[in-house]
């Protein structure tokens, strides 16, 4: 038996891959210019210099994370619309989505350690990183509620096909 699902819309899924090859875009842009505002930063402001390496690492770190992450919901999306979404190798998808998450919310905690040790930071930034901090916390609790409802409807197309 084939189970036809209900899809979203052709121009919904044209727009937002479209949408996420323009974040991909924009990642990958600031991923070249980031190395070239830091060495801008770092001599503008000489006496926290010493911080540029670990800031750009982290910088890096938290945009491979935001890449990653943008690839895996390109994938979902695309499996969406292709109808393939209720199998098993999905949620592969959504777990490293989930890891993205929490790795960027360790990023942020750990970028905001560099700053506070190298006393460049001001009470508004660090309420700014425990913003982050929290959003991205949160998101990834949605994305796992999300999972566990995925994982319910593959077990329960697979119970419904084994029945037919």
């Amino acid at each position: 038996m084939t189970l036809t699902l209900p899809r979203p819309p052709h121009s919904l899924v044209i727009a937002t891959e479209a949408l996420v090859g323009v974040l991909l875009a924009i990642g990958f842009g600031a991923a070249a210019m980031l190395p070239v505002v830091s060495t801008a930063v770092a001599e503008e402001l000489p006496e926290y210099a010493d911080l540029r390496v670990p800031l750009l690492v982290a910088g890096f770190a938290f945009l491979t994370l935001g890449l990653l992450a943008l690839g895996s919901v390109a994938s979902l999306v695309h499996r969406i619309h292709r109808g393939s979404m209720l199998v098993s190798s999905s949620l592969v998808w959504v777990d490293l989505l989930v890891g993205t998450l929490v790795g960027a919310a360790a990023v942020v905690v750990a970028a905001s350690v560099v700053i506070s040790n190298g006393q460049a930071g001001s009470p508004f930034l660090l309420i700014v990183e425990v913003m982050a901090v929290l959003a991205l916390m949160a998101i990834a609790g949605v994305t796992l509620v999300l999972r566990s409802l995925l994982r319910s409807a593959i077990d329960m197309r697979a119970e419904l096909e084994a029945v037919v």
